[in-house]
């Protein structure tokens, strides 16, 4: 319902068997009999005719019974009061061939999960008809996605966005129910991207993937703030000439809560300190550094980025040992079942753990050790918290119990977070 009101962006994501396709195109089809209406259905590729939605539409042509006052030709489709849909694909077009479109009422992107930057930078001032309409249907892939930015990201006003799986649909068909129960059952990560409409969390070659995955289906991914009874500590990453990552924690017997997260790229240590330490409410129990904070320089200077951060008034500055990755990837697998995340300040964050990955031989489709990319640093951040942290899972708790998502305030001194 809330896609039928005028919007200039309509917006259905969500997995297989949502009926999102079908009900673009009835609409399309609808709307070209009641008015004269030029569509444009879009694809990021389409080779040929066959890639497009061309048969779909047909389909419901015949469904409505208005095959005899719209006809499908081989490239197009055209009504007797003048209608006109035609199927493209964005690859072909350049800034100037894609002006065509101008006088466009519809402009219909399926498989948009695919649709690149530059495809949506050019199509969305060319649909510029007044009352035109730019809908968007996708089956969301990563939260990187050119669509999912736009739409889940940037909260405009001009746009209306539903996500509408299988269980919405009350015609899914019997013979895909079984196809999706099987598929939860041998599989429930894969299962929850294809069919619930999540993103693809399990990537091979990940190395935390399925357990964020777990995480989040225990519900440790979500409304996990700060407690002021209880300490923070920080965890850092120092890149050069690249990101710096900072994780903020807290910690009482078996339980982690990752509260915030910060990264910049290309800052130095006097910005980095007045943004990621000084205007946060938190009290600081320890300060967790790389090693190589005491040997490295900050910038251009003499001092060591250790000697430049206590210059800066930091203090209880706690230096790691050298150490190699595996180090920090074990720490950090040992500790995930324990920590919770607070969804609302450390979605950057778990995107970086989530994307950490191996790094892989194209020429011989075999991995190695980890890619080292924008992702690496939160990861390694996160690594270094896991390698000197006091808390650690009970052996008998290799699967815990989810913590609850929301807490009572310790009455002394945050002994403990009591689940209400």
């Amino acid at each position: 319902m809330p896609l039928l009101a005028p919007k200039r962006y309509k917006g259905a994501y969500g997995g297989r068997g949502s009926g999102k396709s079908h009900f673009f195109a009835e609409l399309i089809v609808e709307e070209c009999y009641r008015r004269p209406v030029r569509a444009v259905c879009i694809r990021e590729v389409q080779n040929t005719i066959k890639d497009s939605v061309k048969q779909l539409l047909s389909d419901k042509i015949q469904k409505l019974g208005l095959g005899s006052i719209i006809d499908v030709l081989d490239t197009e489709v055209r009504g007797a009061n003048g209608s006109l849909i035609i199927f493209r694909g964005m690859q072909h077009y350049s800034a100037e061939s894609i002006k065509s479109l101008e006088g466009y009422d519809i402009a219909w992107v399926e498989e948009a999960q695919s649709l690149s930057q530059r495809s949506l930078d050019m199509l969305r001032p060319t649909i510029r008809k007044e009352g035109s309409e730019i809908r968007i249907s996708w089956n969301p892939d990563i939260e990187d996605d050119p669509v999912d930015v736009f739409f889940q990201q940037q909260g405009r006003d001009d746009a209306i966005c539903v996500k509408v799986n299988y269980d919405s649909n009350p015609w899914f068909p019997s013979v895909l129910r079984v196809d999706m129960e099987a598929d939860y059952v041998a599989d429930p990560e894969k299962a929850a991207h294809v069919w619930g409409g999540q993103y693809s969390i399990v990537t091979e070659g990940a190395y935390y993937a399925r357990l964020l995955a777990q995480a989040e289906k225990e519900g440790r991914i979500g409304d996990f703030a700060y407690d002021p009874a209880l300490p923070v500590y920080t965890a850092w990453d120092i890149g050069v000439d690249d990101y710096t990552a900072v994780w903020y924690f807290q910690e009482n017997r078996q339980q982690v809560r990752a509260i915030d997260y910060y990264e910049t790229s290309g800052d130095g240590a006097e910005m980095i300190i007045a943004e990621a330490i000084k205007p946060k409410p938190y009290e600081y129990a320890a300060h967790y550094m790389p090693h190589d904070v005491k040997v490295r320089e900050w910038g251009a200077g003499a001092k060591s980025r250790y000697q430049t951060l206590m210059g800066l008034g930091m203090s209880n500055i706690r230096v790691g040992v050298a150490q190699g990755p595996a180090e920090r990837i074990n720490a950090s697998r040992a500790i995930m079942p324990i920590v919770s995340f607070n969804k609302e300040t450390t979605q950057q964050g778990i995107k970086r753990i989530r994307n950490y990955r191996r790094r892989l031989n194209a020429a011989t489709g075999t991995y190695s050790g980890p890619l080292h990319d924008e992702n690496s640093h939160g990861a390694d951040a996160f690594g270094e918290f896991a390698v000197n942290c006091q808390v650690r899972p009970k052996p008998q708790q290799q699967k815990p119990k989810a913590p609850a998502s929301r807490y009572r305030k310790p009455s002394s001194g945050g002994e403990n977070w009591k689940t209400m």
